[in-house]
């Protein structure tokens, strides 16, 4: 293989700082930008990064030092490895141990969990990319038009299984970021998991509470698919409220912002995307599977109980609350449901399938991302694994 010293040696460089605690492409971005790198170099990098981070036992076993983990991060991601590691790969598939370290890189921990809720065959998917995908904003275009424009544009794409607004893009290195319909308001980038865990939302609801907003996507989505529903958004860094009402301008409609002291009045949903550990969307974000220990699964757990106790009580009688986390671990989900429910007998859960049937219609897809009265996607689609519970206020 023809190796490109010049950026081997920036591989290295990204792989020195992996430890850093940085979000990786922040720290990548600070590195192209120093060393000036164009988008095709940048992609070169880009790639073999992150490809480490999904094998990384495999490499740090089989590499002595930066320079050659980069030389043979390259090698194997362009499938040709010189003599001296592919003997060393021979020797780990001889020993037993080279499935445990390349296909199941991951913390012991959870690799377990893995195993025990999907199967070994599922370390594939985890390991491999997450395609991009939209969501249609309902409220300015639909997403047959927004398809064919986009296809005008260069970016083939094809239609989400069963939301009705998402749209698959096929790989591309071209921005979307930079095309019109992105600042029109045409679409926005959100999972097809996503998009569905807003369609759990009950079609009568007139006012909405999303206590843990982030950026807004959810509070958008909402806004999307249910047109008449005042949505107000809410979160502990109110400096990311600027951020949502730009998104909502972009959109064409309005969401309201307030800090917890201001909400006073009760609603009829209150839509809680609580934090978590984000195990169900490691496929976008492959360096977050490093982080995820059982110290910051109880950290987390305590957290999930004490918001969703928060915010219960702003829910109407006969109203509903809504649970979400992108997270497949059955202690940030059903276990913080149970106990939940256990502490609170005016709450009883609803079928998530049931809803899903009359917000979605011509779908008949609904057991591929429902479980029991849950809502819980799963491994081998294009779709991110996610958790919801619908719970009716009696």
């Amino acid at each position: 293989m023809r190796y490109n010293q010049f950026l081997g040696n920036i591989l290295a460089a990204a792989l020195e700082k992996e430890s850093c605690g940085d979000k990786y492409d922040i720290m990548l971005n600070e590195i192209f930008k120093a060393k000036r790198l164009g988008k095709r170099d940048r992609i070169w990098v880009s790639d073999r990064f992150f490809f480490y981070l999904r094998h990384k036992l495999f490499f740090d076993e089989v590499s002595e030092n930066a320079e050659s983990l980069a030389k043979n991060i390259a090698m194997v991601f362009e499938g040709e490895p010189d003599e001296i590691l592919t003997e060393k790969i021979e020797n780990l598939h001889k020993n037993g141990t080279y499935n445990r370290l390349f296909d199941e890189s991951f913390p012991e921990f959870l690799s377990n969990k893995i195993r025990s809720l999907y199967g070994s065959d599922t370390f594939s998917w985890f390991n491999s990319k997450a395609k991009t995908v939209l969501r249609t904003n309902l409220r300015k275009i639909s997403r047959e038009v927004l398809s064919e424009m986009l296809k005008s544009e260069g970016f083939e794409n094809s239609f989400t299984e069963i939301s009705p607004a998402g749209i698959i893009l096929e790989p591309t290195n071209k921005s979307l970021k930079n095309i019109e319909f992105f600042a029109k308001g045409f679409f926005e980038f959100q999972d097809e998991s996503s998009q569905l865990a807003s369609l759990l939302v009950n079609k009568n609801t007139k006012t909405l509470l999303e206590p843990c907003a982030g950026g807004g996507g959810k509070s958008l989505a909402v806004s999307s698919f249910f047109k008449d529903i005042k949505v107000t958004a809410s979160d502990s860094r109110t400096y990311l409220f600027k951020e949502i009402k730009e998104r909502a301008k972009r959109a064409g409609t309005r969401i309201e912002t307030a800090a917890f002291s201001d909400i006073s009045s009760d609603f009829d949903t209150v839509f809680i995307d609580s934090p978590c550990s984000g195990s169900g969307v490691i496929r976008r974000n492959p360096g977050d599977r490093w982080s995820i220990n059982e110290k910051m699964l109880s950290d987390l757990n305590k957290l999930q109980s004490k918001l969703i106790r928060k915010f219960a009580v702003k829910v109407k009688k006969g109203g509903e609350l809504i649970y979400i986390t992108c997270s497949f671990l059955k202690c940030e989900n059903e276990e913080i449901i149970q106990k939940f429910l256990n502490e609170n007998k005016d709450f009883s859960l609803i079928s998530a399938e049931a809803r899903l049937s009359e917000n979605i219609k011509n779908s008949t897809g609904f057991s591929e991302i429902t479980n029991d009265l849950y809502f819980r996607t799963k491994p081998f689609s294009e779709r991110d694994l996610m958790f919801g519970a619908v719970m009716k206020r009696n």
